[in-house]
């Protein structure tokens, strides 16, 4: 899987043989970035990391950090190799945990953007926000995607500014609300 863009395009990552992974694919990633528009010197965390492919994409342009979260070892395992073969261990952080324990450890943490791609359909896009609100984590911009299947019924406190359809994915772009 290559990195599309910024200063690690091209870039090869190796993805782990873990079964239901799904990196998202490069036009999702890149549609992705072309709405958030520029991330540089963002705060990034990736929920569900996978094979990191999200975390990597934002520090390629121009993120100042990110923070991946995974449980699996093998996952886990693949995520280091990449972090150490690109040379980003100075901002790349990789919480071997599920969400759940991964968030109580950041508990009170700022990141501009939150990335996740929880395992389809199984209610993870709507715990995510109450989640983050549990552990204090502010976020600038929570993105989740889902099977293009499910709506997700979104918690009080949380407005959808937008969702996108990219086959079977959609991404759906979150803010928590400001209270007047």
């Amino acid at each position: 899987m290559r990195i599309t863009a910024g200063s690690m395009r091209g870039r090869i990552i190796q993805v782990p043989d873990v079964p239901g992974l799904r990196p998202t694919p490069s036009k999702v990633r890149q549609a992705l970035f072309n709405i958030l528009g520029s991330v540089d010197g963002f705060l990034v965390l990736d929920l569900f990391a996978g094979s990191g492919i999200m975390a990597l994409e934002a520090l390629s342009r121009g993120a100042a950090s990110a923070t991946s979260i995974e449980q699996d070892h093998h996952a886990v395992h693949a995520l280091k190799q990449s972090r150490d073969i690109l040379k980003v261990s100075d901002s790349w952080k990789i919480y071997p945990a599920s969400v759940e324990k991964g968030l109580a450890a950041l508990a009170g943490a700022h990141f501009e953007l939150i990335f996740a791609d929880p395992p389809y359909a199984q209610g993870y896009a709507e715990q995510l926000p109450h989640l983050l609100t549990q552990h204090a984590i502010d976020c600038g911009q929570l993105v989740i995607e889902e099977s293009a299947r499910i709506q997700p019924g979104w918690p009080d406190g949380w407005i959808c500014r937008q969702s996108r359809r990219y086959g079977d994915s959609c991404l759906h772009f979150l803010l928590k609300a400001t209270v007047s």
